[in-house]
């Protein structure tokens, strides 16, 4: 906390108000005295005045004083560190001037509604923290919820019970078996369809917070004994009403499990956590386990936290879609909107305008405001060609999808360096903490794999049966051996045969194909990249090995094989 001499140097004799004056007094870092740091902390409290955001911070920082005085470790997700104030106040610990994240992502001129503070903190210590958090603030807290509303397979569902079918529908089910008269089931398709857009019921918001001034409205209240009131984001944005998200993170969890010290203490630059991720060596690392952040890791070979931040980047929607990640990894110095900031300096280049109204910009593309983006093109006519105008719309029709902005990029980041440091140093002692804490993509025997391997024993309950019996009955076997010596991958005549478990498996839609990206084990610590046309796999997610023979293909230091027949 600021100490009274700090409050009493000249650089606080401005005449800031009360309010400011007060969140001042909460800072949990010294005053700055450098000149940039000072204009960049009027201007927000000019910002947070003007906008009445004062009691947001505030509220921000009574569950932040809970997180602190449990020594708990916790990140700040979305745009909140792109905030100094946020970082004096101790919210976040990402220095928004030394990292050079522009303010106007998180809050604006343009922008009226409440800021968003999104908090991760250990999945287990997250709901005792709501607890308390109503305690400091009795029967004014209240929890969001979702609307659910019908998609295509539960508005057919619904379509069938409401037709008289109330018995157990299995996953995949015939409509003619269930109907055989085709007049009914045209009439059931077509009452699903009216469904589909409606809302089906509520649930409630993973960590969603509001805090009224007064007590929430009776109004309100939805599930009173869940705290639960009936309202969605959206409704809380409309009505200007104070929000913020505590949520869980697992891969918290599995470093508090290992330290307590804050993930922006790890050395960025650590030789052995750069040496892990070069090597792609990251089943484990919570984030940063799947097929294609393991290839972009591989592709970056990361020497520090920000490279592991632009690799956390890269992969989300809006800079992945279209090849544009494969084009940036082609070449770097390629100009590339990665993060919601860069679309934002973008924007503010193509025409000349200040960076509150560029943002202003990105997000009526992101939310495909027509009145906003023709105001826009308008603009763009003036001080633009007609090529120029083409390539900049074209760059802006990937807004809608997901991105990140820079300081949530960087604060993954920083989790998956301290995740890494640990398992370069203490892998038993990092896969304990894993086995106890994570939720993985992959199938349960992967991890447990990795744990026997790193000396953790495990006894699995058939442990008298074969390794083959283990795994058909429990998904994982207690063997220092691989399941069976007929797995493995073979070169011959270019080709390569392989024969393994499945680790881990997922479609996708790429250039008008379903395409199924499979990882398999082949020997113990060895898995292989499968890229497989869904015509040629006629399989589910409860295929447990797989054979074949394919091509061998190596992309940005990624090896896969293109698979050409499944036996």
């Amino acid at each position: 906390m600021v100490t009274n001499e700090d409050l009493n140097i000249g650089l606080l004799k401005r005449k800031y108000s009360p309010k400011i004056q007060n969140l001042i007094k909460r800072f949990r870092r010294p005053y700055p005295t450098n000149i940039d740091y000072i204009r960049r902390l009027d201007k927000e409290y000019k910002i947070v005045s003007e906008k009445g955001f004062v009691d947001t911070f505030d509220r921000v920082c009574d569950i932040l004083d809970l997180i602190k005085d449990k020594n708990i470790p916790h990140v700040l997700r979305g745009s909140a560190a792109s905030s100094l104030l946020c970082y004096q106040l101790g919210i976040s610990d990402i220095d928004p001037i030394e990292h050079k994240i522009p303010l106007t992502r998180f809050m604006n001129s343009f922008r009226d509604t409440q800021p968003d503070v999104d908090l991760d903190v250990p999945h287990w210590i997250r709901d005792h923290l709501i607890d308390e958090f109503h305690e400091i603030h009795p029967n004014k807290v209240a929890r969001i919820s979702n609307k659910v509303m019908y998609k295509p397979k539960s508005a057919m569902r619904e379509a069938i019970r409401q037709f008289g079918y109330r018995k157990f529908l299995p996953r995949y089910y015939k409509l003619e078996d269930i109907f055989p008269d085709p007049y009914k089931r045209k009439n059931v398709k077509k009452y699903a369809k009216s469904l589909i857009g409606k809302q089906r019921q509520w649930s409630l918001h993973c960590g969603g917070l509001i805090v009224f001034n007064d007590e929430v409205p009776n109004d309100l209240w939805l599930k009173p004994e869940r705290k639960q009131i009936v309202l969605d984001k959206y409704d809380v944005e409309e009505r200007n009403l104070i929000k913020i998200d505590l949520l869980c993170n697992r891969g918290l969890s599995q470093l508090w499990e290992l330290s307590n010290k804050p993930v922006s203490e790890y050395d960025p630059f650590d030789e052995k956590a750069s040496e892990l991720l070069c090597r792609g060596e990251v089943l484990g690392l919570t984030q940063s386990e799947s097929r294609t952040m393991r290839k972009t890791i591989l592709a970056l070979q990361p020497k520090s936290v920000y490279d592991v931040a632009l690799a956390l980047a890269l992969i989300r929607p809006a800079a992945a879609d279209g090849g544009r990640k494969a084009a940036y990894l082609r070449n770097n110095n390629k100009r590339l909107m990665i993060t919601d900031e860069d679309a934002i300096e973008y924007i503010s280049d193509s025409i000349g305008c200040s960076l509150d109204y560029a943002d202003h910009v990105r997000r009526g593309f992101s939310k495909q405001i027509p009145a906003t983006m023709d105001r826009f093109i308008k603009r763009l006519k003036k001080v633009r060609g007609k090529d120029d105008r083409t390539h900049i719309l074209n760059e802006l029709k990937h807004s809608p999808k997901y991105s990140y902005c820079r300081g949530h990029a960087l604060s993954y980041g920083q989790l998956v360096w301290a995740l890494a440091w640990w398992k370069s140093r203490e892998p038993e002692k990092f896969w304990e903490a894993t086995l106890k804490h994570c939720h993985s993509s992959y199938r349960p025997w992967v991890h447990k794999r990795q744990a026997i391997l790193n000396g953790i024993p495990m006894v699995n309950r058939l442990h008298r049966e074969s390794n083959l019996t283990q795994f058909e009955r429990t998904g994982w076997w207690d063997s220092p051996y691989f399941l069976d010596t007929r797995f493995g991958c073979e070169e011959s005549d270019g080709e390569t045969f392989f024969s393994g478990v499945v680790a881990n498996s997922r479609t996708i839609y790429r250039y008008g194909k379903r395409i199924i990206l499979m990882s398999i084990g082949v020997g113990n610590d060895d898995y292989r990249d499968l890229i497989i046309d869904k015509k040629i796999f006629k399989g589910g997610r409860q295929w447990k090995f797989i054979e074949g023979k394919g091509i061998t293909k190596n992309q940005f230091n990624s090896e896969y094989i293109e698979v050409k027949q499944l036996i």
